[in-house]
């Protein structure tokens, strides 16, 4: 029996998830595909296919191939890939990829945990690195940054937030300091680009949130390390961004608790590299969460899609929500940008 399961259609080289069961037993599957199947792909401007194109022409496929190489046999203890039960070729660059079924515990993530994660994914881009886990062939300092930049954020994410109509909204009339920040924000997004660039460079998740770090209910201390699509080069301690702000996009996490996480997760990552004989300045990892975390989730936490909607009081508290988050990443992208790599070197 198949059973599907519900995904974020922007994902665009994921067809389709769902749970295989029989009796006794479940399995995973998901549909990996070519980013010109995503159902997006029509709809989006042709600055934004260029630049998930100049990923490579077999990169849509990667989640696949870093689970048939020997990634699992590289990772830190602590941290472990799912059963690869098996790969169908689909045709048409479309794989059906079928999983180990993890019996997932879903306590709330708590400071331990996530000091674990953090000191876990130091050491995962140590090791990652020195084996170079990923082709060197095309490998671009933080390419993934600079792609989403290219493909979501100019052509997508930015003109709705430049918009007066935008800001007229019953929600928003009365947020003209964050307008004027964001817009500061988005000029100044190049530079946050070549700050990254310039930060040293490890193999890393690239997305690197709770949701991709399953915790078995029956393997006390492991994280199952799912979701590989987006993989790269990345600027020291940019993988942190996605797990800070994880659970915030879900209203799980508010945005009141952010500086501190942030500091806890810094430091336990940089004790997570130091572990594996990698030792580098805190405020490059400090730099690298910052800028990573303003390039990808600043622009792009507000749910401007929802405004045609009716105001109810869950659209009110939504957006309440995600204004204090939207504040809390403008103001860590805003300080970023004053700090330069030749600064904290």
């Amino acid at each position: 029996m198949f059973e599907p399961v519900a995904y974020a259609h922007d994902s665009p080289t994921t067809g389709g998830l769902g749970r295989l069961r029989g009796p006794g037993w479940s399995a995973f599957a998901k549909v990996v595909q070519s980013y010109r199947h995503w159902s997006r792909w029509p709809l989006l401007p042709a600055r934004s296919r260029e630049a998930l194109l100049t990923l490579g022409p077999g990169r849509w496929r990667q989640e696949v191939d870093l689970y048939l190489s020997d990634l699992g046999d590289r990772l830190p203890a602590g941290l472990r890939l799912p059963v690869v039960h098996g790969v169908v070729d689909l045709g048409d660059e479309r794989l059906l990829l079928v999983l180990e079924d993890v019996d997932v515990d879903h306590s709330p993530w708590d400071a331990t945990r996530f000091a674990r994660a953090a000191r876990l994914l130091g050491r995962l881009h140590v090791r990652m690195t020195e084996a170079a886990v990923l082709p060197g062939d095309g490998l671009r300092p933080s390419e993934l940054l600079h792609a989403i930049a290219s493909s979501r954020l100019g052509p997508v994410a930015l003109p709705p937030l430049a918009a007066d109509a935008t800001w007229r909204h019953p929600l928003l009339t009365a947020e003209r300091d964050l307008r004027d920040d964001l817009a500061e924000l988005a000029r100044r997004l190049p530079h946050l680009l070549d700050v990254v660039t310039a930060l040293p460079q490890l193999q890393s998740h690239g997305d690197a949130t709770p949701h991709n770090l399953l915790v078995p209910r029956n393997e006390s201390g492991v994280f199952v390390v799912i979701d590989w699509a987006m993989a790269s080069l990345a600027a020291v301690g940019d993988d942190l961004g996605q797990l800070l702000i994880g659970l915030a996009h879900d209203d799980l996490l508010g945005a009141d608790a952010l500086a501190d996480l942030h500091e806890l997760l810094t430091s336990s990552y940089i004790a997570g590299l130091a572990e594996e004989g990698y030792h580098v300045d805190d405020a490059l990892v400090r730099l690298g969460m910052d800028a990573g975390l303003a390039v990808r989730s600043a622009f792009t936490a507000l749910p401007i899609e929802r405004l045609a909607e009716p105001i109810t009081d869950e659209l009110a508290e939504r957006f309440r929500q995600r204004l204090a988050l939207t504040r809390y990443l403008v103001e860590v992208g805003l300080a970023a940008t004053t700090r330069r790599h030749a600064d904290v070197a």
